[in-house]
């Protein structure tokens, strides 16, 4: 299916806000400085190899937590983090069980990577061309409509109703100022990582992707935020499978 020839429907200019929210949280964020009085076992090579370094670099003893999205949004992650770090876990990934708009999510990672809407569209396998169409223009709409909001990156994350995103923004931003590593994996998890990335971009050296994606929005997200792409599987789903697979890899090599 092509494309291309639509982008003129969310065409825009470069030009964007430079304002940011300043938060208590967010003054509290450190670049992460990497560990280097580590070694890397031999037989650990490539990707793996790259997986268990990124780790090293941030933490030590391995105690991963997979924290449940709940209702609450910004507040409720910061809250849910802090509790996570102070019970001692070490590692941290997200589980949801709410479906979040895909329009919105792929409509918030086209605004705050400065692409169109068919550069952070995907065709599934599961998806006609008529649902593809009907979410690209989707989020043409949401992108005309929302760009005002790039100055307050919260405001985005807040047009996804069920406050999935805006509470994995809070959690990620919890979570750097903490020092606590974090695996993404789902798509509303990385457009909420842009929202946080948006307010301080220190809070990305502790965040890495689960696992690479055909999904251009994925694509289009690391690159914005510089994150490592994460194991290469190649996965379509949103389903944090990569996160899973990767976290076990740790577990194994630690």
């Amino acid at each position: 299916m092509h494309l291309p020839f639509l982008s003129k429907l969310s065409a825009y200019p470069e030009s964007v806000s430079n304002a940011s929210e300043s938060t208590g949280l967010v003054d509290r964020i450190e670049s992460c400085i990497p560990n280097t009085t580590f070694s890397v076992p031999e037989r650990v090579t490539g990707s793996l190899a790259e997986l268990l370094i990124w780790w090293l670099e941030r933490g030590s003893e391995l105690r991963p937590k997979k924290i449940a999205i709940s209702p609450g949004g910004f507040d409720s992650g910061i809250a849910s983090v802090d509790s996570a770090v102070d019970s001692g876990f070490t590692l941290l990934s997200f589980h949801n069980n709410t479906a979040v708009d895909p329009a919105i999510v792929r409509a918030i990672v086209g605004l705050l990577t400065r692409k169109d809407a068919w550069q952070v569209t995907h065709q599934g396998p599961e998806m006609s061309d008529q649902q593809v169409m009907k979410q690209l223009a989707e989020t043409v709409d949401l992108m005309r409509a929302n760009r005002d909001k790039l100055g307050n990156p919260r405001d985005l994350a807040q047009l996804d109703s069920t406050g999935t995103i805006d509470f994995v923004v809070g959690a990620l931003l919890a979570a750097s100022a903490r020092k606590t590593p974090v695996i993404l994996g789902a798509s509303h998890e990385l457009a909420a990582a842009l929202v946080a990335h948006r307010m301080s971009m220190k809070a990305s050296s502790w965040w890495r992707n689960g696992a690479t994606s055909p999904d251009r929005a994925v694509g289009q997200a690391i690159d914005r935020m510089g994150i490592p792409v994460g194991i290469p599987l190649d996965l379509s789903d949103d389903q944090g499978v990569g996160t899973d697979i990767s976290i076990d890899l740790l577990s194994r090599f630690t």
